[in-house]
């Protein structure tokens, strides 16, 4: 399972770019994003501000910005 995140243009909802979180981190992205069950990892969820900033550390990439739409979801 490969948790990804994926950025989208608000305005014309293409996908932008998606970022690959590292496995080495799925411990706490479960506990950022409050998964407890196995089918949570299943969904596609909105992140907030907080889960954005931990992500872009965990990534070093920058996610965040003007007019997109940021999710993720698990890929397997």
């Amino acid at each position: 399972m490969k948790p990804t995140v994926e950025i989208f243009d608000m305005t014309t909802e293409e996908l932008i770019e998606t970022v690959e979180v590292p496995n080495i981190y799925m411990d706490q992205l479960t506990a950022l994003m409050g998964w407890t069950k196995p089918e949570d990892f299943c969904f596609v969820y909105d992140l907030l501000p907080q889960q954005i900033k931990a992500i872009e550390e965990w990534t070093h990439t920058t996610i965040h910005g003007d007019n997109r739409i940021i999710q993720i979801v698990c890929l397997e």
